[in-house]
């Protein structure tokens, strides 16, 4: 079974790009432009990894990554971070998250980074064995 992948990031061509760089790699996409949506799309179905922008509309990355927090903590763990902020910061705020990963976004690494965090041995707890081609 493919890897489901939800990417919530709100500009357009981020997404698009982002997008086709893991179904290229044989992942199964959701998308959510804002933080809200990223919410429903948790609250409906697992992901084996969330790439999650930081700042959105409606409702931050910060606050999806509280709000998983106080649901799924185990989830931080799935989480790779793509932000145009200091990643170091963030690595602070939660420092279980998978990845962190720096706009712009260079193809080779998302999928790195990717990878990593489908990797049984690269994480704590409970992992779904799959795996990028």
């Amino acid at each position: 079974m493919p890897p489901r992948i939800l990417i919530v990031e709100d500009d357009a061509a981020t997404r698009e790009a982002l997008s086709k760089v893991l179904i290229g790699e044989g992942c199964e996409i959701d998308v959510a432009v804002d933080g809200e949506r990223a919410i429903g799309c948790l609250a409906n179905r697992s992901y084996d990894a969330i790439i999650l922008d930081i700042v959105l509309p409606k409702m931050s990355g910060t606050d999806v990554m509280e709000y998983i927090a106080s649901t799924r903590p185990e989830t931080l763990a799935s989480i790779i971070v793509v932000t145009g902020l200091d990643v170091a910061e963030i690595r602070k705020l939660f420092p279980t998250v998978c990845e962190t990963l720096s706009k712009p976004v260079i193809p080779s690494r998302l999928v790195d980074y990717v990878r990593r965090c489908l990797n049984p041995s690269s994480r704590n707890g409970n992992r779904s064995g799959a795996s990028v081609a």
